[in-house]
């Protein structure tokens, strides 16, 4: 079987994400706050989703927008917890913890197609389990609160994946872009109205903090744009995700060859043991993510 084009889109998209998760950590690290982080992600997408409403042509019936309610709400929980994630572990931590969504989304994939589950998704649990063990056996010996980075993560993971599959089974009647765009300016709006009731004001961010998020929101929205049509377009949640999860790999590479240069990261600064381990981690998560394909072929 020919390699899909495609699936060039979801690996440039793992670099995006990469670096959009360090921008952040910048951003953090210079006084912004988790839910201000959050808002302005939303606010930004609201700009990049706009346009598709463009592509609206004859949709569904109002009945069936309900829909795009529920993939939204699910694309705001997780975006949120992805959020607190960042904020509470390292960025070569965090995000090939993400790269578990591949597993989630091929067993919710054969859910939702009543599917019998083949060996290979099995295998690629246990191979999941393995990578997260060894990817944060340093970090959850030190502490435990990043038993809580870990359960952030998963969470995310489980709920971006059951939104990734619903894009892919909804979009159609409505047209790739008219759904994403329902979903995303329906998050940005939400944000909006709920901004008002924050601690630390959304729009009063710290001076230092201004340049790495609009740098930050603009790379992942590019990264969640690109992911949703390809999502839409192709309805292949599997695949996309399998070659999404080489962000984890991309972390640990920008960590450690541009990371102090480019975004002022000190991880790279760990252990040489501890960044072995997230390495090994990541490997073995990439290992899964790979196995959880066959299915599909």
């Amino acid at each position: 079987m020919s390699f899909p084009w495609y699936l060039v889109i979801p690996f440039f998209c793992a670099g995006l994400y990469a670096a959009g998760s360090l921008c952040f950590k910048q951003a953090y690290a210079r006084g912004l706050g988790t839910m201000q982080a959050f808002t302005w992600q939303n606010l930004v997408g609201m700009l990049f989703f706009a346009p598709l409403f463009l592509t609206v042509k004859d949709g569904p019936s109002p009945a069936e927008y309900w829909k795009p309610l529920v993939t939204g709400t699910l694309i705001f929980c997780a975006t949120c917890t992805t959020f607190v994630a960042i904020l509470a572990g390292d960025v070569s931590l965090v995000t090939p913890l993400m790269g578990t969504k591949v597993v989630f989304t091929a067993f919710i994939a054969a859910g939702l197609a009543r599917q019998h589950l083949p060996w290979a998704l099995w295998a690629a649990a246990l191979l999941t389990s393995a990578g997260i063990f060894v990817l944060g056996w340093h970090d959850l010996r030190r502490s435990s609160a990043n038993f809580k980075v870990v359960g952030w993560c998963l969470l995310s993971a489980v709920l971006f994946a059951g939104a990734d599959v619903l894009i892919g089974h909804w979009a159609g009647p409505f047209g790739s872009g008219a759904f994403l765009a329902l979903v995303f300016c329906g998050i940005g709006m939400v944000s909006l109205v709920l901004a008002r009731w924050q601690a630390h004001g959304a729009f009063q961010i710290p001076v230092e903090a201004r340049r790495w998020v609009c740098w930050g929101a603009g790379i992942f929205n590019l990264n969640t744009l690109a992911m949703g049509l390809c999502m839409a377009a192709f309805n292949d949640p599997t695949g996309v995700n399998v070659v999404y999860g080489t962000r984890g790999l991309w972390s640990i590479a920008l960590v450690w060859f541009v990371g102090s240069q480019w975004f002022g990261n000190r991880e790279r600064e760990t252990s040489a043991g501890t960044v072995g381990l997230r390495l090994a981690g990541a490997l073995l998560i990439l290992l899964a993510i790979t196995v959880a394909v066959g299915p599909r072929t």
